[in-house]
């Protein structure tokens, strides 16, 4: 959401690295909170529902974050770039990571799992297998061209 709103009101603010309106960080965010989800639901059984939230809302605020600090690194490594820093926050935890994100990111990986998923899984059942290949190619040809361009022919 937040790449599209940039790209629409046309802000000199960016989220990614790609030319897309996505950004990786998010969405490695989103697919290992429903890897995470999906997995314990099997196989943790907890009967109490709000044990059950709190116990998600910890989860994803420890692994998200700790995608943003792997993504931030990786990010200035590969692409020489800082999309974010968290230096100048009270909270930080270094330049990748702060307190107050993570908490947020907590929320919206409970959020995700609790009423985006079941949404999004519904749809996704209904669609065609030809629009995932048709996003999987935009997807593709995005990250080759990202890589191709912003990695390969600065070197």
């Amino acid at each position: 959401m937040e790449s599209t709103l940039y790209k629409i009101t046309k802000s000199k603010n960016y989220s990614g690295i790609f030319f897309g309106p996505y950004t990786f960080v998010y969405g490695i965010g989103v697919l290992i909170s429903i890897i995470i989800y999906e997995y314990l639901e099997k196989r943790v059984k907890i009967k109490n529902k709000f044990l059950k939230i709190i116990m998600y809302f910890l989860l994803f605020t420890i692994v998200l974050s700790f995608i943003e600090f792997i993504g931030g690194h990786l990010l200035h490594f590969i692409f020489h770039v800082d999309l974010w820093n968290y230096s100048n926050h009270h909270d930080s935890l270094g330049k990748y990571i702060c307190v107050t994100n993570s908490l947020i990111w907590g929320v919206l990986g409970t959020l995700n799992i609790y009423l985006v998923y079941p949404k999004i899984k519904k749809l996704l059942k209904k669609l065609p297998n030809i629009y995932t290949y048709l996003l999987l190619i935009a997807f593709s040809f995005d990250f080759f061209l990202t890589i191709m361009l912003k990695v390969v022919l600065k070197s």
